[in-house]
C-alpha cells in the first residue's frame, strides 16, 4: 500500500509541475499530440499592424492585411494594435481601443513615431530598425519567412465558462530543433467584429460610424512579453505543456463569441522575433 500511495503522490506532483505557469525546467515530457505531418509542418507568420481609429490612411492598410491573410490562409494571422496619437479618444470619438499592452508594444518598437499605418512581420528585423514596414512591403517579408522551416509547433485548446467568465487555454509546444535560452510564450486576447467609428480619408465625408474592426488586441493572459519557457536550451523533440487562466472583468464590453486567443513563442530579450503562432476562438 505504501508503494502504491507513493506512486500516486509522485504522478500527482508531476502533473502539477507540467501545468504550472512558472518556468519549466528539465526533464521535459514527450508527447505525440501535435500533428507533425507535412501539411501542418509550416511556419506561421503574424502581421502586427499599428493603427488608430482616427488614422485616415489606416483602413486601406487594413484591407491589404486582410487580403494577405486570405491569400496565405492558415499561414498568416493578423493583430491590430491601436496606439499612439491616432488612437487617443476625443469628446466626439469616445471609444478607447488602447490597452496597456498596446501602449507598451508601441513604445518599445517605436511604430507610431514612424507614422501610421505600419506593421511588423513576426517582429523580424528588430533591433536593426528594419522591423517597421509599410504595407507595400509586408508580402515580400511574409514570403521570405514562409520559406523557413518552423523551429517549433504550437497546439492550442481553449475553453470558456459563461458563468465565471473564465478563459482556460492549454498550450503544447513541440520543439523541432534545439532552442536558445529565454524563449517566451505569450497569449494575447483578440476580438473581432467590433462596430465603432473609423476615419477613412478615401471617403467624403471621412467619418465611418459603423466600421467593423477585426483582430483587435484587447489584452493578454500572461503579460505583454509572456512567460519565459526555460532559462536553459530545450532539446529538439521536447514537448512542453502550459495552462493559463483569465477571468474577463465585468466592466469589459468584450463579447466572448468574438474572442480568440493568439499564442506565440518569441525570442525574448534578444531579437524578439516571433517563431511560431497559433490562434483559436474561446467558443468553438
Amino acid at each position: 500500500m505504501n508503494k502504491k500511495y507513493s506512486l500516486i503522490v509522485f504522478f500527482s506532483l508531476l502533473v502539477l509541475l507540467l501545468y504550472s505557469c512558472d518556468i519549466i525546467e528539465p526533464p521535459y515530457r514527450e508527447t505525440t499530440n501535435i500533428d507533425t505531418s507535412t501539411a501542418t509542418y509550416v511556419r506561421k507568420v503574424l502581421i502586427e499592424e499599428y493603427t488608430g481609429f482616427r488614422c485616415g490612411n489606416c483602413p486601406e492598410a487594413a484591407e491589404h492585411a486582410h487580403k494577405l491573410a486570405d491569400l496565405y490562409k492558415g499561414k498568416v494571422y493578423l493583430l491590430k494594435v491601436h496606439s499612439g496619437y491616432y488612437a487617443i479618444p476625443t469628446n466626439q470619438y469616445t471609444y478607447d481601443f488602447r490597452t496597456p499592452e498596446a501602449t507598451e508594444l508601441d513604445k518599445f518598437f517605436g511604430c507610431s513615431k514612424a507614422g501610421n499605418p505600419n506593421g511588423l512581420i513576426s517582429r523580424y528585423g528588430f533591433p536593426a530598425k528594419s522591423h517597421i514596414l509599410r504595407d507595400q512591403k509586408w508580402e515580400e517579408m511574409i514570403k521570405t519567412l514562409l520559406q523557413e522551416k518552423p523551429k517549433l509547433l504550437i497546439s492550442l485548446n481553449n475553453s470558456y465558462d459563461d458563468i465565471t467568465r473564465e478563459i482556460t487555454s492549454n498550450v503544447e509546444i513541440k520543439f523541432m530543433e534545439d532552442s536558445k535560452p529565454n524563449y517566451a510564450l505569450a497569449l494575447y486576447i483578440v476580438e473581432d467584429s467590433i462596430v465603432q467609428y473609423q476615419q477613412d480619408d478615401r471617403r467624403r465625408p471621412p467619418d465611418v460610424w459603423d466600421f467593423v474592426h477585426d483582430d483587435i488586441l484587447r489584452g493578454s493572459m500572461n503579460g505583454t512579453w509572456g512567460s519565459i519557457i526555460s532559462n536553459s536550451p530545450i532539446p529538439a523533440g521536447t514537448t512542453v505543456q502550459r495552462q493559463f487562466k483569465y477571468i474577463i472583468p465585468k466592466e469589459k464590453d468584450w463579447r466572448p463569441h468574438q474572442i480568440k486567443i493568439m499564442a506565440f513563442v518569441h525570442d525574448h530579450q534578444n531579437s524578439y522575433e516571433i517563431f511560431q503562432i497559433e490562434v483559436k476562438k474561446i467558443i468553438q
